[in-house]
C-alpha cells in the first residue's frame, strides 16, 4: 500500500502535466529554452505519475521536502495558467536599489 507522499506526487505531477499540457500560448512570445523546460517537465510528471500507477515507484517518508518543492512548482505553474516563462521570471521593475540606499 503506497503511502501518503506517494498519492500526494501522483496528484501533484497529474496536476503539472495537465496544466502545461493543456497550455495556449496565446499572444505569448515563443521562446525555445522555456518551450524546452517545459517539455522536460511534462515528460518527468508523465513519467513519474506512470511509475507511481505501475506500483514501481513510492515516495519514502523522508523525501517530503521534495514533495513540498513539487507542490510549490504546481501552484507556481496554476497561478500562471501554465506559463513557464512567468514562473521563471523575476521582477522586472525591482532592482534593489531602496535597499542599498538605507542608512
Amino acid at each position: 500500500m503506497a503511502n501518503s507522499l506517494t498519492y500526494a506526487t501522483l496528484i501533484l505531477c497529474l496536476v503539472m502535466f495537465v496544466r502545461l499540457f493543456t497550455y495556449q500560448r496565446g499572444d505569448a512570445r515563443f521562446r525555445r529554452d522555456v518551450s524546452v523546460m517545459a517539455a522536460l517537465i511534462m515528460a518527468c510528471c508523465g513519467a513519474t505519475a506512470i511509475y507511481i500507477i505501475a506500483g514501481d515507484l513510492r515516495i519514502p517518508h523522508q523525501a517530503w521536502p521534495l514533495v513540498l518543492l513539487l507542490a510549490v512548482l504546481a501552484a507556481a505553474l496554476m497561478r500562471c495558467g501554465g506559463n513557464m516563462s512567468k514562473v521563471l521570471r523575476h521582477p522586472i521593475d525591482w532592482d534593489g536599489t531602496e535597499r542599498r540606499n538605507r542608512p
